[in-house]
């Protein structure tokens, strides 16, 4: 089979089928999960709603796929989902290209993060499917490995523990959990000089040979992102996460080019047309779409190889459930080349884990991705439906659907 990362990625879904020489697919039923918001493990922060997507075709094969999804916008996604659904069981074979296709069509060049969620969750179910087909993980269907270890790293966040000493712990039990990356989110509840003393602690704390992102948050004013930039730079951060609104481009290539620092943009963003407009301008080092917003797996390997011409990477945002979203994710860093490294959330482990076996182990400062089929992914749905509170399910092959 030749890998996908070698084909044009926007060719015809038929041409690229034929290639694979994989039978076409009809697609019988979408089911949409969103899980109850809960506590984080650790008693560290919280978990937030999450939109878990399960596509099944005419032959009983199952993929899932994942939303990114925001407060007060999750029953809209999901119903983006079952709509794209009954769009996409009219195709003559819903492959992930023909699929793509479709939803740019019905996009129209109006564009939208809750739109690209779904597109992503549906793209990636697809992709689960063929890789089950071709009895592969998905990543070496992808032209990658899943021997290669994918460099991640710790998000910190919580809603509630701010303080200096707070994130300077949390920072020090991860890293002596293995991880060799953490990021940090100093701005929450602090002025600039509070936000620079705690980057400087935790730095204090986890010693010079663990890399340290400091996340801004995307603050109104770029003037305080060169204030704490010039401020944090005996903290060596490895990079320095969106200093301003991602849309500001201008403002970004002009923070980056005061700071030196590497800038990282994208994680509000979807559509090539954003990141083009980026990586003309040179306005960032490291691209962070999210895997589930982006628009579709095919959307995010397509941005990584434009970022890799010109020498930039790519660093998928993923917060998510840790599961399914989250295998995607791995399986796309182990197969282009200029990926860094992944981001995991570990206080959302433990909740993902009380309804899926997730494919991939955390091994240090790697994940591993095991040999399963497809995202490697397998959920039991008692459970996750037992942990959620909007179940809604879509018969394909009749009108009628199910809530």
């Amino acid at each position: 089979m030749q890998p996908i990362a070698s084909l044009p990625l926007v060719s015809s879904g038929s041409k690229l089928q034929a290639l694979q020489g994989l039978p076409g697919v009809a697609l019988a039923q979408v089911e949409t999960w969103i899980t109850a918001p809960a506590k984080g493990g650790d008693a560290w922060g919280e978990v937030k709603r999450c939109l878990l997507v399960r596509v099944t075709t005419d032959s009983g094969t199952a993929g899932w796929g994942e939303a990114f999804v925001l407060p007060c916008r999750e029953k809209g996604v999901a119903e983006i989902i079952h709509a794209l659904g009954q769009a996409a069981a009219s195709l003559q074979s819903a492959s992930p290209w023909a699929f793509r296709d479709m939803a740019i069509r019905i996009g129209s060049k109006h564009r939208g993060l809750d739109y690209s969620a779904a597109t992503s969750a549906l793209e990636m179910a697809l992709w689960d499917i063929y890789a089950k087909l071709a009895e592969k993980p998905l990543c070496e269907v992808l032209g990658g490995d899943t021997r290669n270890d994918v460099a991640v790293y710790a998000n910190i966040w919580s809603e509630t523990q701010w303080n200096a000493e707070s994130l300077a712990m949390r920072a020090s039990d991860l890293v002596a959990r293995g991880y060799a990356a953490v990021k940090i989110h100093p701005m929450p509840n602090h002025s600039a000089h509070e936000a620079v003393q705690a980057v400087l602690r935790v730095r204090e704390a986890i010693g010079d040979g663990i890399k340290l992102m400091v996340d801004m948050g995307a603050p109104d004013d770029p003037e305080t992102s060169l204030h704490l930039a010039e401020n944090i730079v005996p903290a060596c951060p490895y990079w320095f996460e969106e200093p301003c609104d991602g849309q500001e481009i201008e403002a970004l290539a002009s923070i980056r080019q005061a700071t030196g620092m590497r800038i990282v943009t994208g994680e509000k963003q979807c559509g090539l047309p954003h990141f083009r407009a980026v990586l003309a301008r040179r306005a960032a080092d490291i691209l962070n779409p999210d895997i589930a917003g982006v628009g579709g797996l095919m959307e995010m390997l397509e941005l990584a190889e434009m970022a890799g011409r010109q020498g930039d990477m790519v660093s998928p945002h993923c917060w998510n459930s840790m599961t399914v979203a989250a295998a995607a994710m791995l399986h796309v860093c182990a197969t282009v080349p200029n990926a860094e490294m992944a981001e995991i959330y570990p206080e959302y482990i433990e909740h993902g884990a009380k309804y899926a076996s997730t494919g991939f182990c955390l091994v240090g400062k790697y994940a591993q991705l095991s040999a399963r089929p497809g995202l490697g992914v397998e959920i039991d749905t008692g459970a996750l439906r037992a942990l959620s509170e909007h179940f809604q399910s879509s018969c394909l092959t009749t009108d009628e659907s199910r809530r």
